[in-house]
């Protein structure tokens, strides 16, 4: 295990950790907004590098996926907790719709540690479109100090339907199958066009 984690790709994992550490310094001494925004690009750049150059290495372990996996849900949450903290309307605004997608996820995180004895991540197409589009909306916000609501409803019901498939996987699921990619796609035939279609586009994300 701790060879693996000498490996480029893992390297490039553990720097997002490090982003995430310096970039909850910078909440506690009240840098401003874009700071954060910065730092979550950084963060979206080494989260395509570690999982790129694992695939380009050959790399791939299962050490590297599961710190792949927390770094990710970290951040998810991080940024949500930040965005409470920095832009408080757009939890007062939308307290019910956000309670309700908030709530989704860590259900969907229980299940997967209940079940599994794990934090399991699916890299699931819709998780991974979320990802692309919750990191554009926080960006967004934090750069300009406010948020778009029609960019803040698009993340919440991507991600409120991510979550439920995520849910309905664990649970008619007996083990974890971390690149299933989508719940109704995975009962596809494998040379069917649609589903070759979004290996090849969501694959890398």
């Amino acid at each position: 295990m701790w060879s693996d984690l000498k490996k480029i790709s893992n390297q490039i994992t553990l720097l997002r950790f490090l982003l995430l550490f310096l970039m909850w310094i910078g909440v506690f001494q009240e840098k401003p907004t874009y700071y954060l925004a910065f730092g979550l690009i950084l963060c979206g750049i080494t989260d395509f590098l570690d999982g790129f150059l694992a695939r380009t290495l050959n790399q791939i372990t299962e050490i590297g996926s599961r710190l792949d996996s927390w770094a990710d849900n970290f951040l998810l949450i991080s940024g949500i907790i930040w965005t409470v903290m920095l832009l408080p309307q757009i939890f007062t605004e939308n307290k019910f719709i956000f309670l309700s997608t908030l709530g989704a996820y860590i259900t969907f995180l229980l299940i997967g540690f209940i079940k599994f004895g794990r934090f399991a991540n699916l890299h699931l197409y819709l998780s991974k479109l979320t990802t692309v589009i919750l990191y554009l909306f926080i960006v967004h916000a934090f750069f300009i100090g406010a948020y778009s609501k029609s960019l803040f409803y698009l993340t919440i019901g991507i991600s409120l339907v991510s979550a439920i498939e995520g849910i309905i996987i664990f649970l008619i699921s007996s083990e974890v199958n971390e690149n299933i990619g989508s719940l109704i796609l995975n009962y596809i035939d494998d040379s069917n066009s649609i589903k070759i279609w979004f290996k090849k586009h969501f694959h890398n994300l």
